[in-house]
């Protein structure tokens, strides 16, 4: 089981790696997640999460899977119990994520041969995280938590653990991330903006290629 978590991890990460970005879907519903994701996609993200807060959220990320194929990752994030990472197995979902650290959590995904992206804040946290075997540890919330220079001093300690930065995010702090050596940045509401609620897929659009654009440089 452990072989072919480590396989599942590894191929995540490098998938994760190649996009720097992952989109991070949240709303009052999820009925408008299907066309946010094809404009994602079309963009350059290629990775993305649709949490589980939402209602509609697996069936949201099976539409998304058919629609957008292979060549996108499409998880389910706000996964914080034993029986929510049941239910993302059950569903297909192709990784899970959470912005906090859950022993049995994890080692349910580990069962479920789930990669995992485990939420976490300080060099403890972070490094207690790690020994549980996730594919990568989401640093939530980084934006009031010290911004990219909190970041690359957590890197400093925890040179081998792969740090997704998370909450509180704006555009204009990507290119900071990724040359802090972020593995990718987890973007929600500056990169969505109202595209979630049936707001303006052009400028979502626009955006997108925006981050895509300053990903592609790192990836």
């Amino acid at each position: 089981m452990r072989t072919v978590l480590r396989k599942h991890n590894n191929r995540f990460r490098e998938r994760l790696a190649t996009s720097r970005v992952m989109a991070i879907l949240r709303a009052d519903e999820s009925a408008w997640f299907a066309d946010v994701g094809a404009v994602l996609y079309d963009s350059g993200i290629r990775v993305m999460e649709a949490d589980l807060a939402t209602p509609g959220a697996l069936e949201a990320i099976g539409v998304m899977q058919r629609e957008l194929g292979q060549d996108a990752l499409i998880g389910a994030g706000g996964v914080r119990t034993v029986s929510a990472v049941d239910r993302c197995a059950a569903a297909g979902v192709d990784f899970v994520a959470a912005t906090t650290f859950s022993p049995d959590v994890l080692w349910r995904a580990q069962e479920c041969a789930l990669p995992i992206v485990c939420g976490a804040l300080t060099p403890t946290e972070i490094d207690a995280a790690w020994r549980y075997g996730p594919a990568a540890v989401k640093v939530f919330p980084i934006g009031t938590s010290g911004g990219a220079r909190y970041l690359e001093d957590v890197r400093s300690t925890l040179p081998e653990v792969p740090l997704v930065p998370a909450g509180g995010m704006s555009l204009s702090d990507v290119d900071d991330y990724l040359a802090a050596g972020a593995l990718a940045v987890g973007v929600g509401s500056a990169l969505l903006g109202d595209a979630t609620a049936g707001g303006r897929l052009d400028e979502l659009a626009a955006r997108a290629t925006r981050v895509a654009t300053i990903a592609d440089r790192y990836a």
